[in-house]
């Protein structure tokens, strides 16, 4: 049977009481963010798909679904709209934790990339929608790179795969289900108020912690050294003239400085 992210592979690994449990799969779609943005669909509700025509990642970027994984998460938690930007990083503790069950050593590049041996494996993007007297209605994507073999030239010294670099065939459903048990664990004391625990993960998983980069915002780029994750999320960082600086996720782009 071809491992499709459908309801019946999903169930075979999951752990989970919500999420996941209702999926929606579609063979091909632009974007599987479009698709959960565009249908009221349940709390935990999981839309996946064989091909992403369109996906994209933070700031717009292009994702290409070739050979991975493209799922989207729905959430509608009882919460402030000015912590939904921390479940980005709650998701990507929750990516690191299940390759670590899969004996993958990955680190997670602030806020939302995974990277496995300097290259990029995973993206997360979170994204939203609100009406008038209703909770937030949260779109959590994940897209990762399992069994690609190989990439467009343009890409090919910064995206890799588990299959590239475990050099091993993953089954997807198996994959994204640890993903979905991590996550729901991690999100359920988001929700109760304990962010620390993720944060401890992307803490000690950090790709940049330690590192120089460049701060990228409208075009202008600025050199600075990442020192930490503060307790509200944010990249704090040791800009050149030596003032500390908190950056906050989705408005400015952060880059190693090699």
């Amino acid at each position: 049977m071809k491992d499709y992210l459908s309801g019946e592979n999903l169930n075979k690994h999951l752990n989970t009481k919500f999420m996941g449990r209702n999926v929606v799969f579609v063979e091909k779609v632009d974007s599987t963010n479009n698709y959960a943005k565009n249908n009221d669909l349940s709390n935990g509700s999981l839309v996946t798909c064989e091909e992403q025509t369109t996906g994209r990642g933070r700031l717009g970027r292009r994702w290409e679904s070739q050979k991975g994984m493209c799922m989207s998460v729905v959430l509608i938690p009882e919460i402030e709209l000015s912590q939904i930007s921390k479940i980005t990083q709650v998701c990507a503790a929750a990516v690191a934790k299940a390759l670590d069950e899969l004996h993958i050593i990955s680190q997670i590049k602030w806020p939302n990339d995974i990277f496995l041996n300097g290259k990029k494996i995973c993206g997360i993007l979170t994204e939203m929608k609100t009406e008038m007297n209703k909770n937030p209605y949260v779109v959590v994507g994940i897209g990762m790179n399992i069994n690609n073999d190989n990439f467009p030239d343009e890409i090919k010294d910064v995206a890799s795969s588990l299959y590239m670099e475990a050099g091993i065939i993953f089954e997807k459903s198996l994959v994204a289900a640890k993903i979905l048990n991590n996550f729901e664990i991690l999100y359920n004391e988001f929700i109760k108020g304990n962010f620390k625990e993720s944060l401890d993960i992307c803490r000690e998983k950090s790709y940049v912690i330690g590192k120089n980069i460049n701060l990228i915002e409208n075009n202008l780029v600025r050199k600075a050294t990442a020192v930490d994750i503060s307790s509200e999320g944010e990249l704090v960082v040791i800009t050149e003239n030596g003032t500390t600086e908190k950056i906050i996720s989705g408005e400015v782009s952060v880059r190693l400085n090699t």
